[in-house]
């Protein structure tokens, strides 16, 4: 046992230490510069692809379901930086980054004055989406949202095109979803194929103030009208079809035969609904893709964040690194006691199969202590048999056994939300120190 621990240390210290040189010293940091510049041109590329697509996403959303553009992810999401203080700079802080809302994030009514055009107004207003009230409110003029489902429909959906590249993934978690939150899965299967359509426009049609010159597409046209452009797109089943619209706002908001659900669409007029000088749809996106490019080559300094002289010279005195290896050591603790209880309940696993279980708890314990990436509020919102719920369904369709699953969360449920609570305090504790004044 002796020989064992002491294995499983000089393992994490030879980590920590590794950690500390790609990422802490100061040639870690010139050397992340150099990167940042070589690879600038390439990320600002990616970049004009992805933002505009979920920001424009997002947009379907708030104005399908009624959300105010303060509450949708990554639409309310925004960040700014500054220089440090001399004190600050002497305790190891590098730059500051600071989260900030937008001022295009404004409440829906905002939106709509703002963008749309004045003779539609009063028609989209009039047959908004109402939040329902058990009692009070009429089944089909309205909709009723628990905080988990409220957390899918505002940025769970959207945000599996970038944390999942494999359609299988999305499908599988979407349909996990569904199941867990009595979602009707019509709906999400209408969300998801908006989304795709919208992503899809951006390259396969050239849309003025939307378009990537020299990437988007002319697309086909209609045979029977001139009006109709032919979109591509992809449904949640993988399957390529194709829709005809006539501006981005019918793939945002509009009702799209075989795609939208009965009154989650608005019945659009042949002209664009947007005014001409949009306040949100042009200038906000452009002013997004600005702070973006502004805050790429400040990568570096971000990466190496509160390392002082001493700590950046040796990673036995580095703070950063200490929490980084507590963290590692938490993992690995999750992964002996994975183990532990696997030799017990299903001994016949071998090596490769008991790595799916122990990947499988640490994506629970990864998706409800997320600090900085959106679209995991949901997880954090579920109540504990909704969570279990999902986690089983969504493992048990990866092929994973059920009966070990449900034994497996009866275990993790006692500690995980201490681990959580650890995990983010780690994370908080030492910008909050290095920030003080």
């Amino acid at each position: 046992m002796y020989n064992q621990f002491r294995g499983v240390s000089e393992k994490l210290d030879y980590q920590k230490r590794r950690y500390h040189e790609k990422m802490l010293t100061v040639d870690a940091e010139l050397t992340l510069f150099e990167r940042s510049f070589q690879t600038y041109d390439f990320i600002i590329d990616i970049s004009n692809l992805l933002i505009p697509e979920f920001f424009m996403s997002s947009l379907s959303a708030s104005l399908l379901f009624d959300f105010d553009l303060t509450n949708m992810e990554p639409l309310n999401v925004e960040f700014t930086w500054r220089i440090p203080t001399l004190n600050e700079w002497m305790r190891g802080v590098g730059v500051v980054i600071e989260k900030i809302f937008p001022e295009y994030a404004v409440s829906l009514e905002d939106f709509i004055s703002r963008n749309i055009r004045e003779e539609y107004q009063q028609s989209i207003m009039e047959t908004r989406a109402e939040k329902g009230y058990y009692g009070e409110s009429r089944y089909g003029y309205a909709y009723f949202d628990p905080a988990a489902m409220r957390e899918f429909l505002r940025n769970t959906v959207t945000c599996m095109f970038k944390k999942h590249p494999s359609l299988l993934e999305r499908k599988l978690e979407i349909l996990s979803f569904t199941r867990t939150l009595n979602i009707l899965e019509d709906l999400a299967r209408s969300m998801y194929e908006r989304m795709s359509m919208i992503i899809t426009a951006h390259t396969e049609a050239f849309i003025l103030d939307y378009a990537f010159l020299d990437i988007s597409k002319l697309c086909e046209g209609a045979e029977h009208s001139e009006e109709l452009a032919i979109i591509p797109y992809v449904d949640l089943d993988g399957i390529e079809r194709t829709a005809e619209i006539v501006t981005l706002a019918d793939m945002q908001h509009g009702f799209i035969l075989d795609v939208s659900l009965l009154d989650y669409g608005f019945l659009m007029p042949d002209e664009d609904i947007y005014k001409v000088d949009s306040e949100i749809i042009i200038a906000a996106l452009d002013e997004k893709m600005k702070r973006f490019r502004d805050r790429l080559t400040l990568t570096a300094p971000a990466f190496s964040n509160y390392v002082r002289g001493d700590e950046a010279a040796d990673y036995h005195k580095c703070e950063r690194t200490g929490i980084w290896g507590e963290l590692a050591s938490l993992r690995y603790i999750i992964d002996a006691e994975v183990n532990l209880t696997l030799s017990r309940i299903a001994p016949e696993l071998n090596t490769f199969d008991r790595r799916k279980y122990v990947s499988a708890v640490l994506q629970l314990l990864g998706h409800i202590g997320k600090r900085h990436k959106w679209g995991y509020g949901v997880y954090r919102a579920m109540e504990d048999e909704e969570l279990r719920n999902w986690w089983i369904n969504y493992w048990v369709s990866q092929g994973l056994n059920l009966n070990v699953l449900d034994k497996l969360y009866e275990m993790v449920k006692v500690w995980l939300p201490w681990i959580v609570k650890r995990k983010l305090k780690l994370g908080r504790q030492l910008r909050e120190r290095r920030l003080a004044s």
